[in-house]
């Protein structure tokens, strides 16, 4: 069992909760591949819709991984979001890093207008995180930004393209520092839930365990 997890790096003025949280993560490399029962890989991806999922592609031929976690931050959130859906959809007002704007189009022309997580049991992940007092959801939102864009292709590229990884998305809540910072994101959101990054890491810990329990299978 390989597992590549993925975050994003800084975007719309701030910080990334998800690069902290794979910088860390790296850092524990070997032990995370004792929970996942195997090699862990990461990799941070740019907040730009032009090269995030060639980066992502490229990430994932040369690893090859049984399991996908993709990993970004979702201001205004107050749980872990496992997310469920993407949607073949790409919408947004905030500029990625290259300054680029998105309204109303596709992730991907003449494909599914959304693909199902195909990440084992993301219910009983949730269950396992709540568990072990963790906040966590699963989501049917993924929004319309990279984040969606990036399981969308992650998982287009399982069901088209004789990949046999399994994807989820991993939402996270900002981190305290960025709201004491005043961040741009943290700003949109008056009294703006936070998690603190050791409860984030924890809670990946939880998912790489329960993934590893049942095997690659959906």
């Amino acid at each position: 069992m390989t597992t590549l997890i993925t975050g994003f790096g800084p975007f719309d003025g701030g910080s990334n909760a998800s690069e902290a949280l794979v910088r860390a993560l790296t850092k524990r490399r070997i032990e995370l591949g004792e929970y996942a029962h195997g090699r862990v890989e990461t990799l941070i991806l740019p907040v730009d819709t032009e090269l995030a999922g060639t980066l992502l592609a490229e990430a994932v031929e040369r690893y090859r991984p049984s399991h996908l976690l993709l990993t970004g931050q979702a201001a205004g959130r107050n749980k872990l979001s496992l997310e469920r859906i993407a949607t073949n959809k790409r919408d947004f007002r905030t500029p990625d890093i290259a300054g680029k704007e998105v309204r109303d189009a596709c992730v991907l022309d003449g494909t599914p207008e959304h693909y199902a997580s195909n990440w084992p049991d993301l219910d009983g992940a949730v269950a396992a995180m709540n568990a072990a007092g963790i906040p966590a959801e699963v989501s049917e939102d993924c929004g319309t930004h990279l984040c969606n864009q990036v399981l969308y292709l992650a998982l287009h590229a399982a069901t088209t393209a004789g990949q046999s990884h399994v994807s989820t998305f991993l939402h996270l809540p900002l981190l305290p520092q960025q709201v004491i910072a005043r961040e741009p994101a943290a700003q949109r959101y008056p009294n703006c839930p936070y998690m603190p990054l050791d409860m984030t890491m924890r809670g990946v810990e939880i998912v790489l365990r329960h993934a590893a329990a049942l095997g690659v299978a959906a």
